[in-house]
C-alpha cells in the first residue's frame, strides 16, 4: 500500500500511509486509537475507499476504485474484525457455511456442512457442537468462531484486528500456534494489537501509525517496547497517578448471599465510598456473569443488595439506573451505544427523564453534551457524528460519559479497556480516578488483565469457578499470586 489517504467529515484519519507484508510473516501494526489502523485495513480489505494511493498484490496493481469486499475476498484478503461479524440466531456451522453451503439436487447437505464446521474449529482448538446457535456461546468462544470462519477461506492476506482480546492465555498460546501453522503455509499475516506484551511474541516486523501517518518500521524481535510506546503516542508514558491506597471504612453498596444457576455457593462482597474494587479471573470465572447480576440483568434465587446501609431492590436495570447505578459492558458495541446515532444522543441516553418537562428539550441536551464531550476529553468532529465512526478509545468515552451524565453513584465497568491502546488507557484511568474523587462515589472495575487491576484497584476480587477465591491487597501482592488465586479453582472445574 502506497500513499494512501482518507478523510471522515474533514477529518484527515490517513495522511499518505505506506505499508508493506510479505509472504509468510506477521507483520504487527500499532498505534493509539484514531491512529489510523483499522482505516487502513478496511480499505485493504474493501470496507472503505480510498480517498488517494495505490494497493499492489503480488506485484500487480488492484483497481481501489472498484474495491470492494467481495472482489478483497476473492483476491485472498481476509479479515477477523475487532467487532463479531457473526449471525446469534444461526448455528455455528451455518456461520461457517455462509455463503458455501454443499448441495445435492437443491437440499443442504448438513451432515457435510457440520463435518466440515467440526474441522474448521479444530483448527482453533473450540471444541463445539456444530449446531448450537452463535448466540450461546461466550465472548471468547464467538472471537475463536471469527478466526475459524477466517482460516476456512483461500487466505493469502489474514488481517487479524484485535484476536486476543477476549481470549485467555491459554486460548492466546494456542491462537499463536495457529499463527505458526498459517505463516508456514505461505499467507501474511497483518497483525493489530494492544497488548504491546504480545507483540514481541508474534510479530516479525512492527509499524507504529500516529495521527494518520507512518511513524516507523521496527524488527518486531529487537524492538524495545518503552520505544515503541513512545512512538505510538510522540512522549514517554507519564508516572502512575495511583496513590497509597484508599480504604474506605463505610460501605456505600453490598451485595449479600447472591445465589442463582451460575453462582451454586452464595456471593457477598461490599464496596467502601470512594473506592475501586477491582475483580479479576480468568475467562469463564464468573467476572461478567457478577457485573450482569448487580446490574439487574441477571436474575437471581436468592441475595440481598443494601445502598448506604439501606436494603434496596435490585431486579431490572430500570430500578438499577433508579438506584444511580451504571454499566459498561465488554460488548461495548451491542450493549452500550446506538452506533448509527450521533454523540449528542449517546450521551444523553441515560438523562432523558431529566431533559424532559411537558416537552424534550433538545437545547438542554446539546447544553448539556457540549459540556460533557469538553470535560471528558472525546475527539471528535461534532456532535451529531456518529458513533460508530469514532476509535474504540472514544467509543468508550462516550459510553462512560452516557453514565456521567446520569449522576451515577457507582459505576460497573466491565472490560472498560478491551480493545483500546496504551494512551487511550490512561485516559480511561483518569476519568475513573475523577469519578471516585470526594468519596461519594465508587466503582466496580471488572478486568481479565491482572496488571491493570494492580494498577486501578484499591483492593482486588479474584474470582475462579463462579466463586470470589480470595481478596487482596494489590500493594501487598503480585501478579503471579493473582494468577495463582485465578486458576486454583479454575483449572480444577475446566474453566482456565
Amino acid at each position: 500500500m502506497s500513499g494512501i489517504q482518507k478523510s471522515f467529515f474533514g477529518v484527515k484519519v490517513l495522511r499518505g500511509v505506506d505499508f508493506d507484508l510479505d509472504y509468510g510473516e506477521v507483520h504487527v501494526l500499532l498505534g493509539e486509537n484514531g491512529a489510523g489502523k483499522s482505516t487502513l485495513t478496511k480499505i485493504l480489505c474493501g470496507a472503505y475507499r480510498a480517498d488517494a494511493g495505490s494497493l499492489a498484490l503480488s506485484g500487480a496493481l488492484v483497481d481501489l476504485a472498484s474495491h470492494t469486499p467481495k472482489r478483497a475476498e476473492d483476491l485472498g484478503i481476509v479479515t477477523v474484525y475487532q467487532n463479531f461479524h457473526l449471525l446469534p440466531h444461526l448455528s455455528v456451522g451455518e456461520n461457517l457455511a455462509l455463503g458455501r453451503f454443499v448441495r445435492e439436487r437443491g437440499f443442504i447437505r448438513w451432515p457435510v456442512v457440520n463435518d466440515r464446521a467440526r474441522e474448521a474449529l479444530a483448527r482453533v482448538g473450540l471444541d463445539l457442537d456444530p449446531q448450537i446457535r452463535v448466540a450461546e456461546l461466550s465472548v471468547s468462544q464467538k472471537q475463536l468462531l471469527e478466526i475459524a470462519i477466517a482460516l476456512s477461506k483461500n487466505a493469502k492476506i489474514l488481517i487479524m484486528d484485535e484476536p486476543t482480546a477476549a481470549l485467555s492465555r491459554k486460548e492466546t498460546e494456542g491462537l499463536f500456534r495457529t499463527i505458526a501453522d498459517i505463516k508456514a503455509r505461505g499467507i501474511g499475516v497483518l497483525y493489530i494489537s494492544h497488548k504491546l506484551e504480545e507483540v514481541k511474541e508474534v510479530g516479525d516486523r512492527i509499524t507504529v501509525l500516529r495521527d494518520g501517518q507512518k511513524i516507523a518500521t521496527l524488527d518486531g524481535k529487537e524492538a524495545d517496547l518503552k520505544e515503541v510506546i513512545a512512538l505510538m503516542i510522540g512522549k514517554g508514558l507519564a508516572p502512575s497517578e495511583k496513590g497509597a491506597g484508599r480504604r474506605a471504612l463505610r460501605p456505600a453498596f453490598e451485595a449479600r448471599g447472591l445465589r442463582n444457576e451460575t453462582f451454586a455457593k452464595a456471593l457477598s462482597f461490599a464496596v467502601g465510598e470512594g473506592e475501586i474494587l477491582g475483580v479479576t479471573g480468568l475467562v469463564g470465572s464468573g467476572k461478567t456473569e457478577l457485573a450482569r447480576a448487580l446490574f439487574g440483568i441477571e436474575p437471581l434465587e436468592e441475595g440481598t443488595f443494601y445502598l448506604d446501609g439501606e436494603e434496596v431492590r435490585l431486579r431490572s436495570p430500570r430500578m438499577a439506573v433508579g438506584l444511580g447505578l451504571g454499566y459498561l459492558s465488554e460488548d461495548r458495541d451491542v450493549d452500550g451505544l446506538c452506533l448509527n446515532m450521533g454523540v449528542k444522543e449517546n450521551v444523553s441516553l441515560a438523562l432523558l427523564a431529566k431533559l424532559r418537562g411537558l416537552f424534550f428539550s433538545v437545547a438542554a441536551e446539546r447544553r448539556t453534551a457540549g459540556e460533557l464531550v469538553s470535560s471528558i476529553g472525546l475527539k471528535i468532529a461534532g456532535l451529531s457524528q456518529q458513533v460508530k465512526y469514532l476509535s474504540g478509545g472514544n467509543k468508550q468515552k462516550v459510553v462512560f460519559g452516557k453514565w456521567l451524565s446520569a449522576g451515577c453513584r457507582l459505576l460497573i465497568l466491565d472490560e472498560p479497556t478491551m480493545g483500546i491502546d496504551v494512551g487511550a488507557r490512561g485516559d480511561i484511568y483518569g476519568l475513573i480516578r475523577r469519578f471516585v474523587e470526594g468519596g461519594e462515589r465508587s466503582v466496580v472495575f471488572i478486568s481479565s488483565d491482572v496488571d491493570e487491576i494492580l494498577e486501578i484497584a484499591d483492593r482486588i476480587l479474584v474470582m475462579a469457578g463462579h466463586e470470589v477465591v480470595a481478596e487482596l491487597d494489590p500493594r501487598a501482592t503480585t501478579k503471579q499470586e493473582v494468577l495463582q488465586q485465578a486458576s486454583r479453582l479454575g483449572a480444577a472445574r475446566g474453566t482456565a
